[in-house]
């Protein structure tokens, strides 16, 4: 690490600590060649945890120095949770009243960045990738329009469409409205810098309920607007969002020892030298290079490439629950070991049995029997229902009786499906679209970004000719 890099991080440590933070006295935070700033175990110190222990401390963050919305309306640092918080909004009450909290929570961001070494938070934003260097924090949806274009088939591809219109109305309307307030220095909060806040936000941060202990929800509730729900913004934690993402690591989000902080729990022994690890949960590489711009490589032991297919009707803007919006086709059957997200996805035995025919193996039930209620007579649909409502053991495997038109028919849309897919992504592919350079060369990737676009693709083109050959073999 760089002599000025090490200072910040050091005056980071030293803030967040003395506001009630911890960091395990034998962890460091070191600059990773692949991951950047991580934790790890220091050489010097003994392997973690120590014998006998469960799990080990590795650094907590105490709520009072979380930056997000709450911030925002109550106008500094949150205050303890038995002590009484009066709000004193950050922005103009029109502005607090028509723009949705997690937009708020990015121009607070923005706010306590632009106030520099005044901000009680400049320790902590001093360590953020700063917003004029642009390459350090930008989101695959910032990226520029020819590395974008090597995502083009994919579902990437749309979700980056998708995510830039949101991001440009939000932005049209927040700044329209800190206008016509004539809020001070309004002209500041520029579109770059939301840009950055927002990649801040989606990389970095963490859902209130899941992190915030018992106490303090209860608090930020009673603050919240009438129409706010607690997981409607998300929150930074300072140092605590250090640790990187281990798809497999052990974890807890300990908020219940010390109700005043969230603590990462770590169960899996590490080595000096070794990195420490967060776990951000079962997300699939199209997530996490969207949301953190990176991918896990394919091993034998885990992959984690999917397809994502949208549930019919779409998904609503705020549903009742946390299910999955869209349904997942597996480069790996759902039911390997090896399939860790897709194991999550499972359904319980069910004596129907249809997902369990080999020709279904790479896709998510839900979605087979989505399809299939969508497609069957009505006695198909009477058949299911009754196989699903008897307590017979079902038969793995096997086409149920009296369903095998119907099965044939969801191969057919399974198929036409994957194959539109496959042919858009071979019509786009950039070797095909942009031929060979001006040196006669084939195309190749002409920076990082392109070069982890191009691996993307590759994986969805795995993921989709696998699905193929297992929904019509003898075709593919």
């Amino acid at each position: 690490m760089k002599e000025a890099e090490a200072k910040r991080f050091s005056e980071l440590t030293s803030w967040a600590c003395q506001h009630g933070a911890s960091l395990h006295p034998s962890i460091e935070i070191y600059n990773d060649d692949l991951t950047k700033f991580s934790l790890r175990v220091k050489q010097s110190a003994s392997p973690l945890p120590a014998d006998g222990a469960e799990s080990f401390p590795a650094v907590s963050c105490p709520y009072t120095i979380t930056l997000s919305f709450l911030n925002a309306l109550s106008g500094g640092p949150f205050a303890k949770y038995e002590e009484q918080t009066t709000p004193n909004p950050t922005f103009p009450p029109k502005f607090m009243d028509q723009v949705p909290p997690h937009v708020i929570g990015r121009f607070f961001l923005i706010h306590e960045y632009l106030k520099g070494r005044d901000s009680f938070w400049w320790p902590y934003i001093a360590t953020l990738p700063q917003p004029e260097q642009i390459s350090s924090w930008t989101l695959p949806a910032f990226w520029p329009e020819e590395d974008v274009d090597v995502l083009e088939g994919t579902n990437a591809h749309v979700a980056i469409q998708e995510i830039q219109a949101n991001v440009k109305r939000e932005f049209k309307q927040a700044r329209k409205i800190l206008k016509e307030e004539d809020f001070q220095n309004w002209q500041d909060y520029s579109k770059m810098l939301y840009n950055w806040a927002f990649c801040i936000f989606t990389s970095r941060s963490f859902r209130p309920s899941l992190i915030l202990p018992e106490p303090v929800k209860a608090k930020a509730s009673s603050l919240l607007p009438a129409d706010c729900e607690i997981d409607d913004f998300s929150i930074l934690q300072p140092l605590f969002d250090i640790a990187n993402h281990k798809m497999t690591a052990g974890y807890t989000w300990d908020i219940v020892s010390n109700p005043e902080a969230c603590c990462l729990l770590c169960p899996d022994k590490y080595q000096p030298g070794e990195q420490v690890f967060n776990n951000y949960g079962l997300k699939s590489n199209s997530e996490l290079l969207l949301g953190y711009g990176f991918i896990l490589p394919e091993t034998p032991e885990l992959h984690n490439d999917y397809v994502h297919v949208r549930k019919r009707g779409g998904a609503t803007e705020k549903e009742a629950d946390d299910r999955p919006k869209d349904f997942l086709i597996s480069l790996r059957p759902m039911s390997d070991p090896s399939s860790v997200l897709g194991n999550s996805r499972q359904l319980s035995a069910n004596a129907s049995q249809l997902h369990t025919i080999s020709q279904f193996a790479h896709f998510e039930p839900g979605l087979i029997y989505d399809l299939a209620f969508a497609i069957s007579t009505d006695e198909e649909k009477a058949l299911i229902g009754d196989l699903i409502s008897t307590t017979a053991q079902p038969q793995t495997g096997q086409v149920p009786e009296g369903l095998q038109e119907l099965v044939g028919r969801i191969q057919q849309a399974l198929s036409a499906k994957l194959q539109y897919d496959y042919q858009l992504l071979e019509q786009t592919d950039p070797a095909s679209v942009y031929g060979e350079e001006e040196s006669g060369e084939p195309w190749k990737p002409a920076n990082r970004n392109q070069e982890l676009a191009l691996e993307y693709r590759k994986q969805c083109e795995k993921v989709l000719l696998a699905a193929l050959r297992s929904v019509a073999p003898s075709s593919w």
